[in-house]
């Protein structure tokens, strides 16, 4: 791994740091500051912004991928009239995104007033307003981010996360300690967001230089609206994939149910960061991989590479939550709540494979091949999200959930079988040894634990949490080292510590 890119693994690692903290401390003092009706308004604008952000079309994974290419071939002039070409989609896609917000402020009251207050509807038209005018700067400027990471400049986009979330909970408390709701949240998070994009513009001005940037003349939009249209499929599959959660939840419940499962959905989404500190930066040597043109063997032995780091962790977290999960909701937010523990940890059970996987859908992406997948990963879920909204009133929130962690195990299935297809990837072999050994361990470990569990008195107090977790995970950490991890992975662990020294 290049400095550049175990700086950015640092980074991401800080930043997973800071969410977690920051979401253990934080989500409890913004829930009870803003009470159950203005905490879930909040969640659900939340939900909303992925699918507004999806008119970026997928040009943030389209410019690092063609980015990559030119790179890997020393192209400086086919990589300048590219983003050339880009600047001009942008410019479109900021228009479309106004008359979409506009649609959508409009149409508010058809959409929630059953369920809403008019203090309500006014607060989230009001709070729309502010998310469709600043992701029009922001969307555009997302673009540097993945001129960054198509150049393998991983560093300074990531130490920036860190320093954001710093000023976010700063922020916060500050905000809500003088009394401000929702609005005023959504309106700083987007503050921030717009910020991050200058200042990586400003960097990639310096560190790239303007000749790399812009040409007199683009290219052909057909081959980049062609390939970033599967990227937008997949992106919205994406969004759909969880968030829909909560939209749903807002149709078909009220506020405060809203905020239960937007509790579920953040903690799940947590689980999923730790994945995508890895697969974000996988894409540039996915495209090298791919240049090479590899074996199957080689293929299979790079995903299990990269799916055993990501499942040894994703492992320990699901296990770990399964026996200290509802105690720790509880105890977070309160006991009414305590239904957010079983969303989260439906998500978790059902997203892992995925999440180990998703390096196999950057040397997708680098191939070119995106257009199959992208399809059969949006009927799955696009099928789970409209079954959550039929099951929803039957089954509740539970139900809702598992209609959407059904599309979820199919799409995870579909991918195995097109990844067998076009990267000739051994499945058999990946699974035995990403998740043979590995299994095996962590239901030893959590067994161990449910048993003691059993005989405790009172399972839901800070004394067995505080206690507890850590002794769990030190038995599951140690475990996994002596039984688990190969010789070579040893190895590798003490050079990166004896390093990092």
């Amino acid at each position: 791994m290049s400095l550049e890119a175990r700086k950015g693994a640092l980074y991401n690692y800080l930043n997973l740091f800071l969410i977690t903290v920051t979401g253990i401390f934080l989500t409890p003092f913004v829930v009870r500051h803003l009470g159950a009706s203005q905490y879930g308004l909040y969640t659900l604008v939340g939900a909303l912004t992925p699918y507004l952000v999806l008119l970026d079309m997928g040009m943030g994974k389209t410019i690092t991928r063609y980015v990559a290419h030119y790179r890997a071939h020393n192209d400086t002039e086919g990589e300048a009239r590219f983003l050339t070409t880009t600047t001009g989609i942008y410019g479109i896609i900021s228009i479309v995104l106004l008359v979409c917000g506009a649609a959508l402020y409009h149409y508010c009251e058809e959409i929630w007033s059953s369920n809403f207050t008019n203090e309500e509807l006014s607060c989230v038209r009001q709070m729309i307003v502010v998310v469709v005018v600043a992701l029009a700067v922001i969307i555009p400027g997302n673009a540097f981010t993945a001129i960054c990471n198509g150049c393998g400049l991983f560093a300074f986009p990531r130490i920036l996360q860190p320093i954001k979330y710093a000023i976010r909970v700063v922020c916060f408390v500050l905000l809500l300690l003088c009394g401000y709701k929702a609005l005023a949240l959504i309106a700083l998070e987007m503050a921030l967001n717009i910020a991050m994009a200058v200042a990586t513009l400003v960097y990639v001005h310096k560190r790239i230089g303007r000749k790399h940037i812009f040409a007199r003349e683009g290219m052909d939009r057909g081959p980049i609206l062609k390939y970033t249209s599967w990227i937008a499929l997949y992106a919205t599959t994406c969004a759909l994939q969880w968030n829909a959660g909560q939209i749903v939840a807002g149709m078909r419940f009220d506020t405060a149910t809203v905020g239960i499962v937007g509790i579920g959905i953040l903690i799940g989404n947590m689980y999923g960061f730790f994945a995508e500190t890895i697969n974000r930066m996988t894409l540039p040597r996915a495209s090298r991989l791919m240049k090479e043109n590899p074996s199957s063997a080689e293929v299979t032995t790079g995903m299990i590479k990269i799916g055993r780091l990501i499942a040894i962790v994703q492992m320990g977290i699901l296990s770990g939550f399964a026996i200290f999960g509802s105690c720790f909701v509880t105890l977070w937010v309160g006991p009414e709540y305590r239904n957010s523990s079983t969303i989260a940890l439906i998500i978790m059970a059902s997203w892992m494979v995925q999440l180990s996987q998703d390096y196999g859908n950057a040397l997708i992406e680098a191939k070119g091949r995106v257009k199959i997948m992208s399809i059969i990963n949006f009927i799955c879920i696009f099928a789970g999200a409209i079954a959550s909204y039929y099951v929803a009133p039957c089954y509740g929130v539970i139900g809702l959930i598992c209609s959407l962690a059904g599309g979820t195990l199919m799409a995870t299935v579909a991918n195995n079988i097109y990844y067998r297809y076009q990267l000739q990837l051994n499945i058999g072999r990946y699974f035995a040894q990403v998740y043979g050994r590995l299994s095996i361990a962590t239901i030893a470990c959590a067994t161990v634990f449910l048993v003691v569990r059993h005989y405790i008195a009172d399972t839901t107090s800070w004394v067995w949490l505080m206690a507890g977790a850590p002794i769990y995970i030190v038995m599951y950490v140690a475990t996994i080292y002596l039984s688990v991890l190969t010789k070579e992975e040893k190895q590798e662990l003490k050079r990166n510590v004896q390093q990092s020294r």
